[in-house]
């Protein structure tokens, strides 16, 4: 399948829209970044919600570019967390990911728990409470495009 790359400006609106749906319904009192295709939605959340309290929780999915490891592994935590929270990720693709995320905050978090992609795949075991775009195909963010070319080049 061709990737489908979504530039810099495409992602700054999908982080903007993502804010105006998120704020409908729902205040965070805490922004969790997955590391690392999260990182940069949450921390444009968290400003454009007015600088909200930041965590990151580092996963590791993928050996290379397009080579998953059986299972996600969580390298670094959180700690327990008071009020909301919001976790955010690039893309809910297998669902694997937010799956292990979830699970791992279930007893950290003493209060409600919601889940915010730009990109949602209906294969996934997880849908979002948010996203923005609803897709099959492969989605490059302009955060990931020098790797993905890089291994592109080499095949």
């Amino acid at each position: 399948m061709e990737p489908e790359c979504m530039t810099w400006h495409d992602a700054e609106k999908a982080v903007e829209a993502l804010a105006v749906t998120i704020k409908e319904d729902f205040d965070p009192d805490v922004i969790i970044g997955i590391a690392r295709g999260g990182l940069i939605p949450a921390v444009r959340l968290s400003h454009l919600f007015n600088d909200r309290l930041m965590r990151v929780i580092h996963v590791k999915y993928y050996e290379d570019v397009d080579v998953p490891i059986e299972e996600p592994e969580i390298w670094s935590d959180v700690g327990k967390l008071k009020g909301k929270v919001l976790v955010v990720d690039d893309v809910a693709d297998t669902g694997s990911t937010l799956e292990v995320v979830m699970n791992h905050l279930e007893d950290k978090v003493d209060d409600e728990m919601r889940v915010a992609t730009l990109v949602w795949k209906p294969k996934s075991k997880i849908k979002p409470d948010y996203y923005i775009y609803k897709t099959s195909k492969w989605i490059v963010f302009p955060w990931e495009e020098a790797p993905v070319k890089k291994k592109a080049e080499k095949s």
